[in-house]
């Protein structure tokens, strides 16, 4: 009865499209206007959210200096540039007893895996990355109205943009404008799926491995506020290849580039896409690359909804592999509703 009165728009997204930029990446993101993102209080502030997959996607074409001159040109400090300048450093490192000191230094500043200790690899300090490439260094961006602040346990939205809200959580205790999220991904819920195709985890290719997972998160923002709020939920459905390679002192991240081949995509009742005919290369990047595969949006006049609004089944198949990887091999993934968990099949 609730998705009946409200307006949803799915969008598979061609992720593996080949295009050319017609114009320089700074112009790409200038020309948009101030109307459409510009920078307020440190952080990057957008119209809405489909801004914000546009600028993402300018940047994603961007080398590191044309990035760093952008960033620099606008007066942001992102959290992509704090997170590069660590990995240079962390690039540096020839032994395990110079990793646990570099461990040990940015703790509060990176992640690490703390399950295995063969694996040395490093990760942004957040619940959730996806938009890292136009958060700052804090973890906060805006969309419309709203506020998001990602830390390393929590995805906090502060619907009416209030920035003491944001500053002092504790002493709003009863405010509806903020929402604590704290479970953005958690395999219980069934977000996130193994490989099914026999193959649960890494896959190993000499001193190579690759992992991939089909991801699903989500967001609400408001472009009204009261008396007549307006709030826009997104779900997005994507792809993330993670590469490491055999280092002295244990499996560690570089920067390479990802392969994905013949991707179909399915999401709901919505037929079966080919959403990357042939075979496609990601631009060079770490610690992984996201193919964003669809982007269903919906308005509503209730923030509630956000809690209540069920996730639909998704899946995928096709090939992947990335560089250093001397093969391709196939994958089929496949996320059921909010109801069900993690599961194979």
């Amino acid at each position: 009865m609730f998705l009946a009165a409200i307006a949803m728009v799915l969008t598979v997204f061609n992720a593996c499209q080949k295009e050319e930029l017609k114009t320089s990446p700074d112009e790409g993101i200038a020309k948009t206007g101030k109307a459409d993102v510009y920078l307020e209080n440190g952080y990057l502030a957008f119209k809405n959210m489909n801004a914000v997959d546009s600028v993402m996607k300018v940047l994603s074409k961007m080398t590191r200096p044309e990035k760093e001159a952008w960033e620099q040109k606008i007066g942001l400090k992102s959290a992509r540039a704090e997170f590069d300048k660590l990995f240079d450093e962390y690039e540096k490192l020839t032994s395990k007893e110079e990793f646990l000191k570099f461990k040990s230094k940015y703790a509060g500043q990176l992640k690490f895996n703390e399950m295995d200790e063969t694996d040395c690899s490093i990760d942004y300090p957040y619940q959730d990355s996806f938009f890292a490439p136009v958060m700052n260094s804090s973890g906060i961006l805006k969309v419309g109205m709203t506020l998001f602040k990602f830390t390393r346990e929590n995805q906090i939205t502060i619907l009416d943009g209030d920035l003491e809200k944001l500053n002092n959580i504790s002493k709003f205790p009863n405010d509806n404008n903020i929402i604590l999220s704290t479970t953005l991904k958690s395999t219980n819920d069934g977000s996130s799926t193994t490989n099914v195709t026999g193959f649960d985890g890494w896959r190993t290719s000499g001193d190579r491995r690759l992992w991939n997972d089909l991801n699903w998160t989500k967001y609400i923002y408001s472009l009204s506020g009261y008396p007549f709020p307006t709030f826009k939920v997104v779900y997005k459905g994507y792809l993330r290849q993670e590469g490491q390679k055999k280092k002295l002192f244990g499996w560690g991240n570089y920067s390479t580039t990802y392969v994905v081949e013949d991707i179909w995509y399915q999401e709901g009742n919505q037929p079966k896409t080919l959403i990357c005919s042939g075979n496609h290369i990601s631009p060079e990047t770490t610690p992984y690359y996201d193919w964003q595969f669809s982007y269903t949006e919906y308005t509503t006049s209730s923030s509630s909804s956000y809690d209540n609004a069920t996730r639909p089944t998704m899946s995928c198949k096709g090939n992947v592999s990335f560089r250093g990887f001397d093969f391709t091999y196939p994958i089929y993934y496949s996320i059921r509703n909010i109801q069900d968990s993690r599961y194979n099949q």
